[in-house]
């Protein structure tokens, strides 16, 4: 299961409803999909993945929890593409 969440608390689509709570939000919904996931596994005797698409902005990753979301998922892919252009 791949979570691409743009972004917490600001940020992406500007229809988007941003709270400053999701911080922590984000951080909850991965480490219960991460128990579902085990316990899915456990029953079915697989291993399920879990892994995030990240801000790789400053201003962006001020916004997440990185330490507690590493300790929930198996991967983090960083988006480093927009970083520099002509602006």
């Amino acid at each position: 299961v791949d979570i691409d969440w743009e972004y917490p608390v600001g940020g992406g689509l500007g229809s988007n409803k941003c709270r400053p709570e999701d911080k922590r939000n984000f951080t909850l919904l991965l480490q219960e999909l991460r128990r579902q996931l085990d316990a899915l596994g456990q029953q079915q005797g697989r291993t399920y993945y879990l892994s995030i698409a990240a801000p790789a902005g400053y201003q962006m990753i001020a916004n997440i929890e990185p330490s507690a979301i590493a300790r929930a998922v198996n991967w983090i892919n960083l988006m480093t593409y927009d970083l520099y252009g002509a602006w």
